[in-house]
């Protein structure tokens, strides 16, 4: 989950041949489905990325000075119609999708820890087909969204006791509220 440059990565970009690549890792209802811009597959993690080529595409990861959670869209051409059906059956929204640079070594392992570029929620799959053929273009949230939704908490002995079921800090608010106090007497 690294956002810096490792001393390994940092060789790497300054040697005379690079080769950069760019792991998708969305979650499905089916468990996790990976990808990779080049070809054939690639094991970084324990984990195999399916080689997707140039049939993949990435939308442009946009950054601003101000609090903004910037979307991102990923898509995939060339699926055969066929599992168009299995598109739409496992990606839900709110799962988690993820975004990394590596940079891979002369026989394309992973070296160190890919940068982290992006991370955020899938939303609902479009389609376009053609009949032999389709492109799922899956847009996904910015994980900073969640700083929008509204959060419907109350300062009651109920609502503390979901976070501390033990806590009795709130259990004589509602004696509170007709109490008089006399001070100074």
């Amino acid at each position: 989950m690294s956002r810096t440059l490792t001393p390994a990565i940092l060789a790497e970009i300054s040697a005379a041949v690079i080769r950069p690549a760019l792991l998708l890792a969305l979650d499905t209802t089916g468990g996790y489905v990976y990808f990779w811009t080049g070809l054939g597959n690639l094991v970084w993690d324990g984990d195999t990325y399916v080689g997707a080529g140039e049939l993949a595409g990435i939308s442009e990861i946009r950054e601003s000075t101000d609090l903004e959670a910037a979307g991102l869209s990923f898509h995939l051409s060339g699926v055969p119609s066929a599992l168009v059906a299995v598109a739409l059956g496992s990606i839900r929204q709110g799962l988690a999708a993820e975004l990394r640079l590596a940079f891979l070594d002369a026989s394309l392992a992973v070296i160190a820890n890919p940068i982290l570029l992006w991370e955020g929620f899938t939303d609902v799959p479009e389609i376009s087909e053609d009949g032999q053929t389709a492109t799922i273009s899956i847009s996904s949230e910015h994980r900073l969204v969640d700083l929008e939704r509204p959060r419907s908490r109350r300062y009651t002995d109920q609502d503390q006791k979901i976070d501390a079921p033990t806590d009795l800090g709130f259990e004589f608010v509602p004696g509170l509220q007709d109490k008089q106090i006399l001070w100074g007497r």
